[in-house]
């Protein structure tokens, strides 16, 4: 009977650890940095688990999902340019796309410049989503979204 005990508590307490490491492997932190008095930078972290990674913006069609920002539009903002990535990507050619693909690990930021418009009342809301596929080189887990909202022209220091 100790038997029979003891190993259910060990099937439980293993399927409990892989339920944890497979349930959330990209963590996300949103914040902003004011570039000057009208001019802001949204800053989108993505912190993955070891061995899991996230794909780029940029990615041939055919392949994995690309990390795609899409911000609500807001009458009191202009986005200056297209998101930007921070950090180091891995290129690398994938059978099972059968295309040449760029990632990331650890960390990446996505850093997009926005500018509030002259006489818009600050602070500002800013509300976006970020779409994601988290993948290590034994699965993809399906394609994820993030909503976020962040604040613009209220205690930000300045860059």
């Amino acid at each position: 009977m100790k038997n029979i005990r003891y190993i259910l508590f060990m099937v439980l307490v293993f399927s409990l650890r892989m339920e944890a490491q497979n349930g959330d492997p990209v963590e996300w932190e949103f914040s902003t940095k004011a570039v000057d008095k009208d001019t802001y930078e949204v800053i989108m972290t993505a912190i993955m688990e070891h061995p899991w990674h996230i794909y780029s913006q940029y990615m041939e069609d055919g392949g994995p999902v690309p990390t795609t920002i899409t911000f609500t539009e807001n009458p009191a903002i202009q986005l200056v340019g297209e998101a930007k990535e921070d950090g180091i990507p891995i290129e690398k050619y994938e059978d099972v796309f059968m295309i040449d693909t760029r990632y990331y690990e650890g960390v990446v930021h996505f850093v997009q410049t926005v500018k509030v418009n002259a006489g818009a009342k600050t602070p500002v809301t800013l509300n976006g989503t970020v779409l994601f596929m988290a993948c290590s080189d034994e699965q993809c887990l399906t394609p994820q979204e993030r909503h976020f909202k962040v604040t613009l022209g209220q205690n930000q220091k300045q860059g």
